[in-house]
């Protein structure tokens, strides 16, 4: 992973085995260190991981359930656009 990078992992299906010391299960997520390098993921059951990797953007960061925003008001404003309905429509069966 290049070096500054953040790098993190979410485990969707099974348990992986990463860097040979730390065991990750589904529904989890590892968020590795910003020294860059290789990484190694050892599955030990049937396992799908999505790996997410990018610069820092140096900003804060405010989480609630499926949205990320700058500001805990911004957040209030995009739970309060989902429930009036202006994120549009989100197909189930995808």
């Amino acid at each position: 992973m290049p070096e500054g990078h953040t790098v993190g992992m979410a485990v969707l299906r099974g348990t992986v085995l990463v860097n040979g010391s730390e065991s990750a299960s589904e529904a989890q997520f590892v968020l590795l260190d910003q020294r860059g390098g290789d990484v190694t993921l050892e599955a030990t059951s049937d396992a799908t991981v999505l790996i997410l990797s990018g610069e820092p953007i140096d900003e804060p960061v405010v989480m609630y359930g499926p949205f990320v925003m700058n500001t805990e008001d911004e957040i209030r404003r995009a739970i309060a656009d989902f429930q009036s309905g202006r994120f549009g429509a989100i197909r189930a069966d995808v």
